[in-house]
C-alpha cells in the first residue's frame, strides 16, 4: 500500500496548511481549558472552517458537504492536528449523526439538521449506551409507546458526551417486542424538549465530559424517527460503522505524539546532566513507540481507503481499534513517565503541556470502551478474520 500522497492530496493538503498559517491567528487565544467554556471558541472556527470550504468534506454536496472521500479528510485532519487547531467539539454531529441523516434520513430532514452541524450552530449527544446496556446495546431498555401524533420516551441513557451542549441527540429506543435486534427505533431528539434530564458525571479528572440523561415521558412527534420503525438497529449500524472509521483511524493522531515527545526529550537531561535521548532505555522505549505508531498509521490507511473506495468497515476497523488503545496509553504513559513523579498531580497543579499528556493518559482507558469494548473487537476479529466458532 502506497502511504505517499497522490498529486490531489498533495495539492489538498498545501492549501490547508496556507490556509491553517493564515486563519488560526484570527481566533481569540488560548482555547479555554473548561469542557462548558469551549463552545463560543469552537463555533467561531468551526464557522470558520464552513466558510473556507473544509467542513463536511466527505457529506454530499447538496447538503453543503464538500463530496470529497475519506483521504482527503484524513489529510485535513492530520494538518488540523501539525498546525494546533482547536478541539473538535461535535464529532457526533459531523461524523456520526449527519453522515447517517444524509444516508437514512427523509428529505426534511435533512434540510432541518444537516447544514447547523456544519456551521456550528448545533452539537450532538448520543443516546445509544444505558446502564444495562453498554455493549450489549441491543438489551437496551428504553422504551417509546405510541402516543397521539407521535411518540412517549421513558428511559435512561448513561456515559452521554457533551450532552450538556447538545442541542439534539441520536436516540435508540424499544418500539416492540420479539428478538433483541428487533423492535428497536432510531429517533432524534431536541435536547430541550420537556421531560429531558442531564446530569453530568465528573470523571476521574474532575471534568463532567459524560452525562447521565433522563427521559421521563417525552414527546416526539412520527417526524422524528429515522429509517423504518422497529427498524433502528439497521440505522444504528449505519452510525456506528462511521464511528469505526474515525476510531480505527485515530482519534490521536499517533505520530504526531511520538514526534512531539521525541522533540521534547531533545531539550532535556538525565540527572547526570548527560542528554536525555542518549539513555538507551528511552532509546528503546522511543523506537518502540516510534514503530508502533507507524503500524498504525498504516492500518488507519487501510480502513480509509477501504472507505474511500465505497466499502463498509470490516475487520480492520476492529484491528485498528485494538491497536489504538494500548498505543495511546502507552504513549502518554512513557510521555509522564519523564515528569517528577511521572506528572501524577492535579491538572490545575500542572504545566500545560503536562496537562495534555495527563488527561489523554486518563482518557485514553475510556477509548478501550467507545465505540465497541476490546472484547467485542476481539470476538469480531475472532470470527471474521480467524474463523472461529461464537462461544
Amino acid at each position: 500500500m502506497d502511504l505517499s500522497d497522490t498529486p490531489e492530496e498533495e495539492r489538498f493538503r498545501g492549501a490547508v496548511r496556507a490556509w491553517l498559517r493564515d486563519s488560526l491567528s484570527a481566533l481569540p487565544w488560548p482555547e479555554p481549558s473548561i469542557l462548558e467554556e469551549k463552545a463560543p471558541f469552537w463555533r467561531q472556527w468551526q464557522r470558520m472552517v464552513f466558510d473556507a470550504g473544509y467542513a463536511g468534506l466527505t457529506w454530499p454536496q447538496e447538503y453543503d458537504g464538500q463530496g470529497l472521500d475519506e483521504r482527503m479528510r484524513a489529510v485535513f485532519t492530520e494538518e488540523c492536528d501539525r498546525a494546533g487547531a482547536p478541539e473538535r467539539l461535535n464529532i457526533i454531529g459531523e461524523d456520526f449523526a449527519g453522515p447517517t441523516i444524509a444516508h437514512v434520513g427523509t428529505e426534511a430532514q435533512k434540510e432541518r439538521y444537516l447544514r447547523p452541524i456544519l456551521t456550528g450552530e448545533e452539537i450532538w449527544c448520543q443516546l445509544f449506551s444505558e446502564p444495562e446496556a453498554g455493549s450489549d446495546l441491543a438489551s437496551l431498555r428504553t422504551k417509546a409507546v405510541r402516543a397521539d401524533g407521535g411518540w412517549r420516551i421513558t428511559g435512561q441513557k448513561i456515559w452521554t458526551s457533551r450532552a450538556q451542549l447538545a442541542a439534539h441527540g441520536i436516540l435508540l429506543a424499544r418500539t416492540g417486542g420479539g428478538e433483541q435486534h428487533r423492535g428497536i427505533t432510531y429517533f432524534l431528539l431536541p435536547m430541550n424538549a420537556s421531560g429531558v434530564t442531564v446530569r453530568p458525571l465528573a470523571h476521574m479528572l474532575g471534568e463532567a465530559e459524560f452525562n447521565e440523561v433522563f427521559l421521563d415521558d417525552v414527546f416526539l412527534p412520527y417526524e422524528a424517527v429515522v429509517g423504518e420503525v422497529d427498524g433502528g438497529w439497521k440505522v444504528a449500524m449505519t452510525t456506528l460503522a462511521f464511528e469505526r472509521v474515525a476510531i480505527a483511524a485515530g482519534r490521536v493522531n499517533t505520530v504526531k505524539a511520538i514526534e512531539d515527545i521525541i522533540a521534547d526529550i531533545r531539550t532535556r537531561k538525565s540527572a547526570d546532566g548527560s542528554p536525555l535521548g542518549a539513555d538507551p532505555r528511552v532509546r528503546q522505549q522511543v523506537a518502540d513507540l516510534w514503530s508502533r505508531a507507524l503500524v498504525h498509521r498504516a492500518i488507519g490507511q487501510r480502513v480509509i481507503s477501504d472507505a474511500a473506495a465505497g466499502e463498509s468497515p470490516g475487520p480492520a476497523a476492529s484491528i485498528g481499534k485494538l491497536y489504538f488503545c494500548p498505543l495511546v496509553e502507552d504513549l502518554a504513559e512513557f510521555r509522564l513517565s519523564l515528569e517528577p513523579l511521572g506528572g501524577e498531580f492535579a491538572l490545575d497543579d500542572e504545566l500545560a503541556e503536562t496537562r495534555r499528556w495527563l488527561r489523554l493518559a486518563n482518557q485514553a482507558r475510556g477509548t478501550a470502551i467507545a465505540g465497541g469494548s476490546t472484547f467485542i473487537q476481539r470476538n469480531i476479529v475472532a470470527e471474521r478474520i480467524l474463523g472461529m466458532p461464537r462461544s
